[in-house]
């Protein structure tokens, strides 16, 4: 996606940009190999730490015994970590050690010390602690007002029909704590007056303190945690898990899935920031130790998919002790495959995915018989009121789409009735306001409630209803006879289903598969928009409860569901619950088949690796789990197991042994059968392509199988992966040959002779895994879109999907911060080298480093460095010499990630800074699981162009080709260079000019850190400048934060008060603020699409910004802040170019320039031609700005460094 950050009055800033996004990556270490292993090695360990995004300088070091819940010896345990603290010295400090879940120590120590490390006695394995960021609240497309999370479940009926509360089980929450005065925890609802422990929440620690931040990459890091006995939440986030888990607030009416389970309160973050891995695992121990039944975690690094991490290791350890733990799958669902995170990749975990609530709360207006009427307000008309009546009348037969001009002013005083279709909500509600309407109401022409907006906007009332509603009240007017029916708005508010979002897997819910195929999320519970507890000291629409949305939201409901059915049969193990809830899951519908191409009466389902076994099903978890007796008559569980099948790739296609346990009092036969209506997904990760109608066959070794009263029998299971699928490209369905290899999956399902459905998921890839590209992917916009789209995006169709490998320098690091060799800012930016012999000074962050995008997980990754010489060639060596990076286990990535090298290899063992001279990288990687078919090769490779390290030692270097001399432009001074700015040791300056000559400069302004943005902030008729980094805006001394990191920026003064603010930019969805505060957007709207370059400026000269994009080389302007058609568009420049926003003149009205390297061409006029001036200003890698710095009224440009 590409945004600019150029802006009229705000801001014109541009260079070469690449945007680098972490990807978290743990490492994997197989069972023991018969042959001696190969010793750790400190340098590649370092070297993938430092890679790695998040790594916290600390160091996780597993020792050989087994933890204490595995059957390891205490003693010997004590003694491990006694040698290992005599093995190092002092610059190795021990900061945790761990012996229940998982048996080592956590240090934190410098590259030296680590070499000490991996020679000490019985260390088995070393990891890097990673910063785990805190859970964003995830936008829904569901309302807000939602309130029937748990009747999606069967929660309601749980409590009520089959008496389970949660009473006698303790739910452990490892969170950002519990606000323990709050009253759906027992609190008296006053701040500071509840003492810990309470009679609910029973248990638990604050591990870090309020300042504690993990994240490196902050300017609030604090890695220095400061424990408290008390674990009170200051953030909210696990205010909120623990209330949907188990909250009970009879003031309020407000009840958790389990509202009379006891609370642990494992606190792991701060007020703000993030945690750290070795934090949460010392919680998992300290909720082990303290008997919980059930353990939660909402929380995560994404895509840390190979389950061999220390914390994925220690959650499969907790279950084995006997505790449930559930997990959010994450929500990084946006970006496609392998996205979950750890520990959700646990084997034994409960991971949990997205729903979005499936209710609405909408007003109401009655009729005289009494009858209520549910209605949705239209966006850009009046709100309908809530009191008052009016008589209702309706169009004329031949004319119930309205839209026409009727005689006279039949519709006087009166609330219109029309029909969808035809014509435009906004032309319907003139027609009617014409003919002396003073409402409106339009009814759906099919099933489903209608979500609308009008534009231009209107002052008429208008609401929407269902076409059910619609033609009641279209027969009380016809009964009518001239005596027209009357509706009376009311102020109430009544709960409806509805349809268009009904157990609609959330867009935000991460995807499966783990990084090995395995099959997760394991169930999907509601996440989209949650009610639930809220601190009370925090500012809500009511005061101590909020509407927040994510699978953190999912995964406590499935903690309090787990809960329930320990409660009616406490014997279930953890694997038992795991199955039933899994047996007795349902599964969901695809999201919005029609925007994706295929009719609704398809039934299609959510792609198995998106949902799992589906939306649990409480009441009958319950049942099996008590073998289908009322709860507490039988302690032993009925379930179907495995309770999900990973088919893995192509490599065999062995039949998997179901067993089939009957604990019931009678005799049970199952009729065997499969559910194949999900769809498959195929094509880049972040772009997946449905294939629905798959061809998946599944035959079984018995069809029907009778299984007598407390007895187990088995029965095989074969699934024969797909080869076509239904193309609906004609509008109805093809058998199509598969393009690609698909994910693909469904459900074994098992009916017994009373009804039931018992269902398996499962899931696999019709081919090679290791066959699919990883670092080199070859995917084309050709392969994903049609011809038309591609003209419309301006895409050849052979154009790479995915970054390509290649060698890049650091362009930009906006906050200045060197950790080892690499910029420690999140917004860091890279060019790719393409010259040769590019030359690193090997100083700070300028280093060699490689850029990837992993497509594809994979097992090994090894990066090399030789010595080559003037042709190219390596010196002396075939292969590469100097290893210098190796990690086990790569996770996928939605953008890219880099590789850097300090410059150090290994001289007669011990490590060296490399001599100056030519060098070139290579990288190597080991595909999937490394276990390609027909002996074919599981590796892949890159090598990069030659550079050069500090200077070349060749006596005749090669020299270096001069490039093609660019045509000269229309002749104009060209400006001396650009004095320096002036040093500002809090962060960068900006240096303006009065004109386009550097003799213009203007003394430098500091900004501080952050990437700088321009606009009239103070209403002094000057524009300054505000600073961005992350979501922080700083100006004047003041900061807020706003929006998401990743989000671009517009600023502008989008009201007409004088004063310019912000606006982001995500997608093509544009988030406007009027207040330099953070908070809820005060309008937000959708305009162009997604890939345009977003701008904005006064186009119209009325005072008000607005926004305009650019598409190839044509400009679309809108001069609203409202979606639809383009009020004026045209072309200028041509595609590649660089565009700005400026009011070049001083007429009062913002026009466009081009920058093409660094020549300007300013134009004056909203339209296409010959540029109006031409100047050449600066250096073409300069970053620039505009902006009216003198107050003229004529924008300038301006530098920064």
């Amino acid at each position: 996606m590409k945004y600019s950050h150029w802006r009229g009055r705000s801001l014109a800033f541009f260079s070469a940009i690449g945007i680098a996004i972490g990807v978290v990556s743990s490492p994997i270490h197989a069972d023991p190999p018969k042959t001696p292993p190969t010793p750790l090695d400190p340098n590649g360990l370092q070297k993938k730490a430092e890679s790695t995004p998040g790594f916290t300088g600390k160091w996780f070091v597993q020792l050989a015994s087994k933890p204490t819940i595995s059957g390891g010896s205490p003693q010997a345990i004590s003694s491990q970590q006694k040698t290992f603290s005599s093995d190092v010295s002092s610059r190795v400090q021990v900061t945790e050690k761990h012996s229940r879940l998982w048996n080592g120590v956590v240090v934190k120590t410098d590259k030296a010390g680590l070499e000490e490390v991996v020679k000490a006695s019985n260390v088995k394995a070393v990891f890097p602690v990673l910063s785990v960021a805190m859970p964003k609240n995830q936008k829904s497309k569901v309302l807000p007002q939602v309130r029937r999370a748990g009747a999606m479940t069967g929660v309601p009926y749980a409590h009520k029909e089959l008496g389970l509360t949660g009473k006698g089980m303790k739910i452990g929450i490892i969170d950002t704590g519990i606000d323990i005065d709050h009253p759906a925890f027992g609190g008296s609802g006053v701040p500071g007056s509840a003492t810990f422990p309470t009679s609910k929440v029973v248990a638990g620690y604050d591990f870090v303190g309020d300042r504690y931040n993990s994240d490196i990459n902050s300017d609030a890091y604090d890695p220095n945690a400061v424990p408290d006995s008390v674990p009170n939440d200051c953030h909210g986030h696990g205010t909120h898990v623990a209330g949907i888990a188990a909250g009970n607030d009879p003031t309020s009416n407000f009840r958790g899935v389990a509202p009379n389970a006891l609370l642990g309160a494992y606190r792991v973050f701060g007020c703000d920031g993030s945690t750290d891995t070795g934090v949460m695992l010392t919680a998992m121990e300290r909720a082990s130790r303290d008997g919980m039944n059930v353990v939660n975690m909402s929380i995560g690094a994404p895509y840390v998919t190979w389950p061999e991490y220390p914390t994925a290791v220690a959650a499969d350890a907790l279950v084995n002790s006997g505790v449930v733990v559930t997990v959010s799958q994450g929500n990084e669902g946006d970006n496609g495959a392998f996205s979950g995170s750890a520990p959700a990749v646990s084997p034994k975990a409960i991971a949990v995915g997205s729903v979005d609530n499936n209710g609405l709360l909408l007003s109401t207006f009655t009729t005289a018989d009494g009858a209520s009427y549910t209605y949705m307000p239209v966006d850009g008309a009046a709100v309908p009121p809530t009191t008052g009546s009016a008589q209702l009348a309706a169009y004329p037969d031949g004319q119930k789409t309205g839209a026409v001009d009727l005689p006279g002013k039949p519709f006087e005083g009166k609330v219109a009735l029309v029909a969808r279709g035809d014509s435009t909500f906004a032309e319907k509600a003139a027609a009617a306001q014409a003919d002396g309407a003073v409402g409106l109401l339009i009814y759906n022409n099919e099933d489903g409630v209608v979500r609308a907006s009008i534009h231009p906007t209107t002052d008429l009332p208008v609401g929407t209803i269902t076409k059910e509603q619609g033609e009641k009240l279209e027969g009380l007017v016809a009964k009518s006879a001239g005596n027209s029916p009357v509706i009376t708005w009311t102020d109430k508010q009544e709960p409806i289903v509805d349809p268009d979002t009904a157990t609609m897997v959330s867009t935000f819910s991460a995807w499966g598969m783990t990084a090995d195929l395995k099959l997760k999320p394991d169930v999907l519970a509601p996440g989209g928009e949650i009610t639930s507890a809220y601190p009370l000291d925090k500012q809500t629409a009511k005061k101590g409860y909020a509407e927040l949305s994510g699978t953190s939201m999912a995964a406590p409901h499935t903690a309090g569901a787990a809960a329930l059915v320990l409660e009616s049969n406490p014997s279930a193990s953890p694997d038992a619950v795991k199955a039933v809830l899994q047996n007795t899951a349902d599964p969901v519908l695809l999201s919005y088949p029609i925007q994706r191409g295929f009719p609704s009466q398809a039934r299609i389902q959510e792609p198995v690796q998106h949902q799992g076994a589906g939306l649990i099903d409480i009441p009958a978890a319950v049942s099996q789990a008590n073998s289908y007796a009322a709860p507490g008559k039988e302690k032993r569980v009925s379930t179907v197991t495995p309770s999900k099948i990973s088919l893995g790739d192509t490599d065999s296609n062995n039949p998997t042994d179901l067993t089939i346990t009957n604990h019931s009092n009678k005799e049970k036969t199952y009729t065997l059968g499969s559910n194949l209506n999900a769809a498959g997904t195929y094509g880049p990760n972040t772009l997946l392509q449905y294939a629905p109608g798959l061809n998946t066959k599944v035959t079984f070794s018995a069809d029907k199988v009778t299984v007598p009263a407390h007895s187990t029998r088995t029965v095989k299971a074969t699934v024969t992966p797909p080869s076509s699928y239904s193309s609906y490209a004609t509008g109805t369905a093809v058998e199509t040959k598969l393009p690609y290899i698909t994910m693909y999956g469904g459900y074994i399902t098992l009916k017994d002779d009373a009804g039931r459905i018992q269902r398996i998921p499962f899931a696999g890839l019709n081919g090679d895994y290791e066959s699919r590209e990883a670092i080199s992917s070859k995917w084309t916009y050709g392969d994903l879109y049609d011809s038309q789209t591609l003209s419309f995006v301006g895409r050849k169709p052979e154009d790479k999907y995915n970054v390509s490998p290649s060698l890049v320098r650091v362009s930009s690091c906006p906050n200045g911060r060197v950790v080892a060799s690499d910029c420690a800012d999140d917004n860091a930016q890279y060019t790719e080298v393409t010259e040769k012999d590019h030359v690193y000074s090997m100083k700070g962050y300028d280093v060699p480093r490689v850029r990837l995008h992993v497509e594809t997980p994979v097992k090994n990754m090894k990066i090399y460095v030789n010595a080559v010489g003037p042709d190219g060639k390596k010196q002396g060596q075939s292969v590469p010499v100097h290893q210098v990076y190796d990690n086990d286990g790569v996770g996928a990535d939605k953008s890219f990630q880099t590789f850097s090298w300090d410059g150090r290899i290994k001289k007669g063992g011990k490590l060296q800074m490399a001599d100056d001279g030519r060098y070139v990288m290579s990288v190597l990687v080991t595909k999937g699981t490394g276990h390609p078919q027909n002996s074919k090769d599981a590796s892949e490779r890159y090598e990069t162009p030659p550079f050069v390290v500090r200077s070349l030692t060749d006596a005749n270097p090669t020299p270096t080709a001069s490039p093609t001399e660019s045509p000269k432009p229309t002749p104009t001074d060209s400006p001396k260079p650009s004095p320096s700015p002036t040093a500002d040791p809090g962060g960068s300056t900006v240096t303006t000019y009065t004109d386009w000559t550097a003799d213009s400069a203007q003394p430098a302004t500091p900004i501080g850190k952050g990437t700088p943005y321009a606009g009239d902030f103070t209403g002094k008729g000057k524009d300054g400048f505000i600073t961005r980094q992350g979501m922080t805006f700083t100006t004047e001394g003041k900061s807020f934060t706003y929006g998401r990191a990743d989000d671009a920026v517009l600023t502008g003064d989008f009201d007409g008060d004088g004063k310019d603010s912000v606006a982001v930019v995500r997608g093509n969805r544009i988030y406007i603020k009027n207040t330099l505060t953070g908070g809820d957007a005060d309008a937000d709207f959708t305009y162009g699409r997604e890939g345009d370059t977003f701008l904005a400026g006064d186009f119209d000269g009325d005072g008000k910004d607005s926004v305009a994009v650019v598409r190839g080389n044509h400009i679309y302007i809108k001069n609203t802040l409202t979606g639809g058609d383009a009020d004026a568009d045209f072309t200028y420049g041509r595609k590649g170019d660089a565009y700005l926003v400026g009011d070049w003149n001083g007429d009062g009205k913002d026009t466009f320039a081009i920058r093409r390297a660094n020549v300007y061409h300013l134009r004056n006029s909203l339209s296409g031609g010959n540029a109006d001036a031409t100047h050449t200003f600066a250096q073409p890698d300069t970053a620039v700005l505009t902006g009216n710095w003198t107050g003229s009224g004529k924008h300038t440009p301006a530098t920064h460094p």
